[in-house]
């Protein structure tokens, strides 16, 4: 495949001029694996684009095998080349009610990639009743494409932050609930403006949280981030004093 690749370059394509024929075989994997590897190689969009076609008409399959191999051939795709999935999308959202949670949780994924900044606010009210039929691994998923999202759009911090800071409150394992909080600390980090917001959230866990040694670890992040970057005015530090955040004394993990 990678000398198909340079062949492409090259001009003398015999891989890929058999790959593109292969899309058009009459056996579904077929064409399937052959899309996929057209996927793989480095081609103009003109030349991904029949892949594409032939991957968004598998999205809409009966077969849940052909859905599912379809939208995650799509979801590498969107990682590297969103603008070639973004004809798909009203395919994919179609997918969010999948039986199959693995399903929808890859059409999800991939929205969340090829989404722009005017469908963020859309994209998130979909995700917030989804989220409560999946498991905590697909879960973990979830946040981290949200959080991915929200480094792209900066300005749609509230949103997210907000997201984020309500999936805290939800029911969860603690693999769960620190992939939430490390995707909320990355924020803060990241994006000035999100810092006041994003501390408030994390204080407001704190006094809630079921799992000691997340809590203790999450007062020592807030400490670290207001030494290091304050926040202007006393806002944050003292809701922190206020709800007792600092009281919490550290303890082992829990047990796996």
């Amino acid at each position: 495949m990678c000398e198909s690749s340079m062949n492409t370059q090259n001009g003398d394509r015999p891989f890929f001029d058999f790959l593109e024929s292969s899309l058009r075989h009459k056996a579904e994997m077929v064409a399937l694996e052959a899309a996929r590897k057209i996927t793989e190689m480095d081609v103009t969009s003109r030349e991904l684009a029949p892949a594409i076609t032939l991957l968004q008409l598998y999205l809409s399959s009966s077969k849940p095998v052909l859905r599912f191999a379809a939208v995650r051939t799509l979801n590498k795709v969107a990682r590297t080349r969103p603008l070639a999935v973004t004809n798909c999308n009203v395919d994919l959202e179609s997918l969010l009610s999948d039986q199959n949670r693995s399903i929808a949780t890859l059409a999800i994924t991939t929205l969340l990639k090829t989404g722009n900044e005017s469908s963020v606010d859309r994209l998130i009210k979909q995700i917030t009743l989804f989220m409560s039929d999946i498991a905590d691994e697909f879960k973990i998923v979830v946040v981290e494409a949200i959080r991915s999202l929200c480094l792209k759009f900066p300005l749609k911090y509230r949103s997210m932050l907000n997201f984020l800071s309500n999936s805290l409150r939800e029911e969860g394992g603690f693999e769960y609930k620190k992939a939430i909080v490390d995707s909320i600390v990355t924020l803060v980090s990241e994006i000035p403006d999100a810092k006041e917001i994003g501390l408030l959230h994390l204080c407001e866990f704190i006094e809630d949280c079921e799992f000691t040694y997340l809590s203790s670890q999450v007062t020592t992040i807030i400490m670290l981030l207001l030494i290091t970057r304050p926040v202007g005015g006393k806002t944050v530090l003292g809701h922190c004093i206020k709800k007792k955040t600092f009281s919490h004394r550290s303890s082992k993990p829990p047990n796996p």
